[in-house]
């Protein structure tokens, strides 16, 4: 079992995962509301990939309605010390929809698939088995 521990800035806020594409530091927020893992156009093309290889286009339902998402699949994305590689990814501009966070993404149910996620909130401690 892996554990981290986990702060949040108020009850509002979503838990912030530091985590790793193809070896570039990202933070990530766990949205356990989330279908599938979403990352900003921006550290993905920081990170060497180019909108010329997204695999297609594919809408996404957010809180702020429907959007075209592209598709990436990634070398490598790390977090919590679960390692997915050929990890597929929607992406968007997160500024052009007028969202500006803290964080770079959001980790979707997609990511944990074939894992137990605890999330402890007495304790403050995320588990992954």
């Amino acid at each position: 079992m892996r554990q981290q521990p986990f702060r949040r800035q108020t009850n509002e806020s979503l838990i912030i995962v530091n985590s790793e594409l193809d070896g570039h530091d990202i933070a990530l927020g766990l949205d356990t509301g989330a279908s599938h893992t979403v990352i900003d156009l921006t550290p993905l093309l920081i990170a060497g990939y180019e909108i010329s290889q997204s695999k297609g286009i594919v809408q996404l339902e957010t809180a702020s309605g429907v959007i075209d998402t592209y598709i990436f699949e990634v070398g490598e994305l790390r977090a919590i010390g679960i390692h997915r590689k050929n990890f597929e990814v929607c992406a968007y501009d997160f500024l052009s929809y007028h969202l500006i966070t803290d964080f770079d993404g959001l980790l979707g149910l997609d990511f944990f698939e074939d894992h137990k996620l605890c999330i402890d909130f007495r304790s403050s401690m995320l588990s992954i088995q």
